[in-house]
């Protein structure tokens, strides 16, 4: 058996991928599982156990000729029995519908044309249900269609990660600590910068067990240089903007006592991990994206307009009426219990 799971991006839907590719191997054990990845997030898959070949996409693929070409020998150097198409866009479906492959699976309300490309096409899925449970959904339609009828589990499989995030330490850890995520691909699920710095005061009396560390993209510059104003003025904060692989945010993460962040990919891994988690929403669905395993709070703003779903807002009410009390008690309470 030969399969090829299609999830380029983003780093947060990888790891709610994730269940589904150890449900693949828990009823396939001895089959082949290849995958393709955007370049960006190929670290977080780096020799996983289940896999036997990642397949790295770039956005440069489709306009350049030389390097499509290259990408379509190993898409095609492989006859699957099945590509299956977790992303649902059109660069995925075109990479689904290029493969050679007896059954090329999505849903049919997958978006930009990207059914066009499938061979079978699955009933449109619901839009309120959660990520994780859409891609397990897939799956089990999957496996149903090669055969496997009986005892399908309803239950969500763990996520596995590559052996060294497990096994390895991080250096600079001294004590226990607390993970911050401030940043998310949107700007609209950004908690204000003010609004971090009080809660970051008013986590002082933690700050004696705890140290807390503030993690981030380098390419959001204004992050790096408050994460570094925030590691001057308080003693038990410490920023790490920029200055990690993503094995190592993960290997973070996974060690943490808690993480408190927005919705955003690193959450996802707090997730997979069951790290105790308070998640902070405003624009987006804690029911189609938040977190789905372990202990955890979301707070959000109770407005008629949240969720919007919008990348761009003048007034930003969701976010703006969080109060960084109410997180602070949340993360207690996490911590306590």
């Amino acid at each position: 058996m030969k399969v090829l799971i299609v999830k380029l991006s983003a780093l947060g839907d990888i790891v709610q991928t994730l269940p589904s590719l150890s449900l693949l191997k828990k009823y396939f054990p001895e089959a082949q599982i290849d995958w393709v990845v955007d370049k960006r997030n190929f670290e977080i898959l780096e020799n996983h156990p289940y896999i036997n070949r990642l397949l790295i996409f770039s956005k440069n693929i489709f306009f350049s000729l030389g390097e499509f070409k290259n990408f379509l020998k190993d898409l095609r150097a492989q006859e699957y029995n099945v590509v299956i198409d977790y992303q649902g866009l059109l660069k995925s479906g075109i990479i689904t519908g290029l493969s050679r492959a007896e059954y090329k699976i999505g849903f049919s309300n997958h978006r930009e044309g990207s059914p066009f490309f499938y061979n079978v096409k699955l009933p449109p899925y619901n839009k309120d249900l959660h990520a994780v449970r859409r891609y397990i959904f897939l799956t089990q339609k999957t496996i149903e269609i090669l055969g496997k009828l009986e005892n399908l589990s309803e239950d969500i499989p763990d996520p596995v990660f590559p052996l060294e995030i497990y096994n390895q330490k991080l250096e600079f850890i001294k004590k226990p600590y607390l993970v911050f995520i401030p940043s998310a691909r949107w700007k609209t699920k950004w908690w204000p910068y003010s609004h971090w710095e009080k809660f970051i005061k008013l986590c002082k009396d933690l700050g004696k067990n705890f140290d807390i560390f503030l993690t981030g993209s380098l390419s959001e510059l204004k992050l790096k240089s408050w994460a570094e104003e925030m590691e001057k003025k308080y003693i038990y904060v410490y920023s790490f903007v920029g200055k990690l692989s993503l094995k190592d945010l993960a290997i973070l993460i996974k060690d943490s006592k808690a993480v408190v962040s927005v919705d955003t990919g690193p959450m996802h891994i707090a997730s997979a991990f069951k790290r105790p988690t308070v998640a902070i929403f405003g624009p987006t669905s804690p029911e189609r994206t938040g977190p789905w395993a372990g202990k955890f709070k979301v707070i959000r703003a109770p407005l008629p307009c949240s969720p919007c779903f919008k990348k761009k807002c003048k007034e930003l009410k969701c976010m703006l009426e969080i109060k960084p009390e109410e997180v602070k008690k949340a993360l207690e309470e996490l911590i306590e219990n």
